[in-house]
């Protein structure tokens, strides 16, 4: 009984260390993009040795990726409780979900990245399709509400998310505009692509 309450302790320990790691890497990620950060960035931020960061992740990437999941996942609660609320449109949903990916660069980079490579190791891809699974079916579940019959809500629901972040990928670095200004336009085109989501038109 003893040692079955030690090793739960420190497997607990353990664990809480490895959490720390990780938020270490999301604060550094909110100060630069992600492929500016190495481990040794990540172990100062945490306090720790580069070598201790090994016991916890195999890899930088296996940190990274955790790290991201993360991160996406808290988001994904938000945009939650907003299709929870039986006011919230469309137009605002998208806006939310683009304004966290505008604002939050690391995640974007980072999800564009696992969304272009072809070879993750099974148990990222696993966490990676339960995150992109949640934003489908919350905007499904938009959807519904909204009058789309359920039956097509599904295929409404990919080619909004596919739409808003290629709005997002194809005017982020624009080279002729500020930060601000390529933001507001990217919001002007994502409620353009929201009207196109509209009860009155998904029912032509």
């Amino acid at each position: 009984m003893a040692e079955s309450r030690f090793a739960e302790l420190k497997e607990k320990e353990k664990e809480a260390r490895r959490q720390i790691v990780i938020e270490s890497a999301l604060a550094l990620f909110a100060k630069q993009p992600f492929y500016k950060v190495g481990m040794r960035d990540v172990a100062n931020e945490a306090g720790i040795s580069p070598a201790t960061i090994y016991r916890y992740f195999s890899s930088q990437e296996e940190l990274f990726n955790e790290a991201f999941l993360q991160d996406i996942s808290a988001a994904s609660k938000e945009f939650k409780v907003m299709v929870l609320k039986n006011t919230t449109s469309i137009e605002e949903f998208a806006v939310k979900f683009v304004e966290h990916l505008f604002e939050n660069e690391s995640t974007f980079q980072m999800m564009a990245y696992l969304m272009l490579k072809n070879n993750l190791e099974h148990p990222v891809m696993g966490k990676f399709d339960s995150v992109t699974k949640l934003s489908f079916d919350l905007f499904e579940q938009l959807l519904i509400r909204h009058g789309v019959k359920k039956e097509t809500a599904r295929l409404y629901s990919h080619s909004f998310i596919a739409s808003i972040t290629g709005i997002l990928m194809t005017f982020r670095n624009h080279p002729l505009r500020d930060k601000k200004a390529v933001r507001n336009h990217i919001i002007k085109v994502v409620k353009l692509t929201s009207s196109l989501y509209t009860d009155q038109l998904i029912g032509k």
